[in-house]
């Protein structure tokens, strides 16, 4: 028996090879995932509700705003979120619609608390935005 028969054979790529197609491999898939980063999303058209005004006791509709510091005001008047309860538990506001108006910093847990309040408990629809 030779030994050419228990000889390991060697790899069929070279090693140099081997890291020029892995290098090749990666920068392929670096350059698909850069640009689907870049990439422009499709444009959606989107049609909004205009906000309700009128057609309650006030003569319009109700303003909420929440600045970046989570500071809440009702109209132009400062007010804590008991007063906002308690404001919103004494008027009827399933005809009217609410604004709430809210600074893109705001917490977004106090905005939540001001929505379920507003849908919980006057039952009105609410409208949301970001103050610019």
């Amino acid at each position: 028996m030779s030994l050419e028969r228990f000889e390991i054979k060697r790899n069929i790529f070279h090693p140099i090879l081997a890291v020029g197609f892995i290098n090749f491999v990666l920068m392929v898939v670096m350059l698909i995932m850069s640009t689907t980063i870049f990439a422009r999303p499709s444009g959606v058209q989107m049609d909004f509700t205009s906000f309700k005004e009128g057609g309650g006791t006030s003569g319009g509709g109700v303003v909420i705003t929440v600045t970046s510091e989570n500071v809440i005001y009702i109209d132009g008047h400062v007010v804590t979120l008991n007063e906002l309860r308690r404001f919103l538990a004494d008027r009827d506001f399933r005809r009217q619609a609410l604004m709430v108006k809210v600074d893109p910093k705001a917490s977004m847990g106090r905005v939540a608390d001001i929505l379920d309040l507003c849908r919980g408990i006057s039952g009105a629809s609410v409208n949301v935005s970001t103050i610019l």
